[in-house]
């Protein structure tokens, strides 16, 4: 197997782009002297936990950046470059670390970025990917506890796509397939970080989140840290042509594709006076209540209880 050093050398070293900041992957740190509003977010990726077993490890590579990126979309912050840290099963093959600079590669090259430092380590479990993603120009006022009462709830693009991909990947002997099977799969492995749409929603969003551990999840995040709650009509969020014939050959309700997660839109809530600042890729689902809780209404406008549904993702 290829040792830790010639790794580094020979794979990653090539993917500082020839940034300074990177200092060659020589030192234990990396140097930014001018850095504005600089922000900062670490993910993990383990196989079998955040990707089923057997992923490619190309894919998982690329996708532990897409996923760590996503993170600075909230923040309307323009990616600057990822750290990774990479633990690696014993047994890799050489071939295994031409994969991981390959899936590493895509991702750096499509959002302009670099590698800047990181660590390996081999021992005897799954693959796992640290990513610490650095940003700039973050804005310092949005987060999760900007909600007031009667601000609408917004979310960018189409929800529930990853989840079924991921309920393909795993051969859930769902029974049916359609044609946009593989939109759905690749909807899971590669996400699209949101960075361009965080931009812009940054600068009139009252609260902002990733949806990563599922709509519903991710609401209820804004809305403890808010001391607020919520109302969400299922008929008013957006899902893709895929998902609907997922829901209409009744394999999937809308309740699992809004827990599923995975989905990396953004998911964010505005005063009603800013309603024509949102874009046409972005669909209104609810608003702001000043009662605490989360009150979710089917297609007929009634109440469906969430108390005994399982909200989101867990990590633990």
């Amino acid at each position: 197997m290829e040792n830790e050093f010639s790794f580094i050398k020979n794979k990653l070293r090539p993917l500082t782009f020839g940034k300074k900041e990177a200092r060659e992957l020589s030192d234990d740190c990396a140097l930014f002297p001018n850095i504005n509003n600089l922000v900062v977010s670490v993910d993990s990726s383990i196989e079998g936990v955040h990707v089923p077993l057997g992923t490619d490890i190309s894919v998982q590579a690329r996708r532990s950046i897409l996923r760590a990126l996503s993170d600075l979309a909230t923040f309307g912050s323009k990616p600057l470059c990822v750290f990774s840290s990479v633990n690696i099963p014993k047994s890799f093959s050489n071939k295994g670390f031409d994969k991981i600079a390959d899936g590493f590669r895509k991702a750096l090259i499509e959002y302009d970025i670099f590698l800047a430092g990181g660590d390996t380590t081999s021992y005897p479990g799954p693959p796992i990917f640290t990513i610490t993603a650095l940003g700039n120009n973050g804005a310092k006022k949005v987060g999760r506890n900007g909600a007031k009462k009667g601000d609408l709830i917004v979310v960018s693009g189409e929800i529930g796509d990853s989840f079924i991909g991921l309920q393909l990947l795993q051969n859930n002997n769902l029974k049916v397939s359609f044609e946009e099977d593989k939109v759905l799969i690749n909807k899971f492995l590669i996400p699209n970080p949101r960075i361009e749409i965080g931009k812009i929603i940054v600068n009139y969003a009252t609260s902002i989140i990733d949806i990563s551990d599922g709509l519903l999840a991710d609401l209820d995040h804004i809305c403890k840290n808010s001391n607020v709650g919520a109302e969400v009509y299922i008929k008013d969020i957006p899902f893709s042509k895929g998902a609907q014939k997922y829901i209409s050959s009744n394999i999937f309700n809308h309740i699992a594709l809004i827990t599923g997660g995975d989905d990396y839109e953004l998911l964010y809530t505005v005063d009603p006076k800013d309603i024509k600042k949102i874009d046409d890729s972005s669909s209104i689902i609810g608003q702001i209540t000043d009662e605490c809780g989360l009150n979710l209404y089917s297609h007929n406008n009634e109440l469906i209880d969430t108390s005994e549904k399982f909200m989101g993702y867990k990590h633990f």
